[in-house]
């Protein structure tokens, strides 16, 4: 078990019981990058650097769904957000949602329009 800030005193929290909590070593890695992480969203978003924000949106995506705190009881770990392949560059064909609907709904135009010429 490791000792945890809930406000990091970087940022003004103390170490008062209020503020201080007791994690697995997992669970307390997974909260300190997941911060990591957040931060640097934060910072990208105040940038407007689109392909950034995906990819750091990507990571979290990635992160939460590696560590929930079920799977991290079951393997007795923690996995960094780069055991994902997708999350190691700036991917400018990270989709948003709402592209990736556009990409499936043109593909599958394409597709029928092929299928219609074959008849």
């Amino acid at each position: 078990m490791e000792y945890h800030h809930i406000v990091m005193r970087a940022n003004g929290g103390g170490d008062e019981p209020e503020n201080t909590e007791w994690r697995c070593a997992p669970c307390h890695k997974y909260e300190h990058t997941r911060r990591s992480v957040e931060a640097s969203l934060i910072y990208e978003q105040g940038r407007g650097q689109l392909d950034r924000i995906r990819c750091y949106e990507h990571r979290l995506e990635v992160l939460d769904n590696l560590n929930a705190v079920e799977l991290i009881r079951e393997r007795g770990t923690y996995l960094s957000y780069w055991t994902d392949r997708t999350t190691r560059y700036l991917h400018r064909t990270i989709l948003t949602k709402e592209e990736s609907e556009f990409q499936l709904q043109f593909n599958r135009l394409i597709f029928d329009a092929q299928l219609g010429e074959m008849k």
